[in-house]
């Protein structure tokens, strides 16, 4: 089977997040730029934005959703039996110790056992749903807070879509793709951009951002995305997110921060006392 995965970028290269995997193939990875300067690579395969014809221009805040649209839109996925994609900041280093450095041999043997996704960033529907990030035109320009749950729409919308009827409820149970980091078969690829495609082009996601300010339509992207990928007894490889562990590093760090303060007033309480 001939696979490809785009990596995402929008500056440097960093290599040693792939060069540790013993069977990594440059023939297997190419470089997607979406910044507006050229940049080059002696080994790595490289489309730069700029170069492509017709190229689409969705602005900063689609992220990776631009990227993933444009290369389905000028057919730079028809080579291939599965297409993936990953960001920038994702090492070919699982998450799974039985894994660890052996991504590509694990993609191969998934690939050879017919799976038809494979997710390399995923969550429980519970925790996504969870987090409250609203789509909801009585509160435009914000993220997170009470009113309507971008999953209700998203679920909305694909039921419109595919003719089905699936709710929250059931998708509770299910764990989904998130981070627009996944590879798929060819004709699944094909069938998710069709309804990822129309998504885009309505440009209902624009009402709920107007000023941009928090990356919302390529948010949203990634969640349909998710909810479109709950239907799969997918694989699941998960690789180490360089994002997500500053992040979760820089929480633990503020939870450290908060509970040494509490504990020094506490000293001082009983210093008075």
């Amino acid at each position: 089977m001939n696979w490809k995965i785009f990596i995402v970028i929008h500056g440097p290269i960093e290599n040693d997040y792939y060069l540790n995997d013993p069977k990594f193939s440059y023939d297997n990875f190419t470089l997607f730029n979406v910044s507006d300067n050229l940049i080059k690579h002696d080994k790595f395969e490289i489309i730069n934005k700029s170069e492509i014809k017709d190229y689409i221009q969705l602005g900063k805040w689609y992220a990776e959703a631009e990227a993933i649209y444009n290369i389905f839109k000028n057919n730079l996925y028809q080579d291939y039996d599965y297409i993936g994609f990953i960001h920038w900041d994702y090492e070919l280093r699982s998450e799974d110790s039985l894994i660890n450095y052996n991504v590509v041999s694990a993609i191969e043997e998934v690939i050879s056992q017919d799976y038809s996704f494979i997710s390399f960033s995923t969550f429980d529907f519970s925790y996504a749903y969870n987090q409250h990030i609203m789509m909801d035109t009585a509160y435009p320009n914000q993220c997170y807070g009470e009113g309507k749950n971008c999953f209700e729409t998203i679920v909305e919308e694909y039921n419109d879509y595919f003719k089905k009827s699936v709710n929250v409820d059931y998708l509770i149970t299910r764990k989904i793709n998130l981070c627009s980091a996944f590879m798929c078969k060819k004709s699944v690829f094909q069938d998710l951009m069709g309804f990822y495609c129309c998504i885009i082009e309505e440009g209902n996601l624009n009402k709920f951002d107007t000023n941009h300010e928090y990356r919302f339509q390529g948010v949203m992207m990634e969640r349909y995305i998710g909810c479109y990928s709950h239907q799969f007894n997918f694989a699941d490889i998960p690789l180490f997110h360089h994002y997500q562990h500053k992040k979760e590093a820089t929480e633990i760090e503020l939870k450290k921060e908060k509970i040494m303060k509490l504990l020094s007033r506490i000293k001082r309480k009983i210093i008075r006392k």
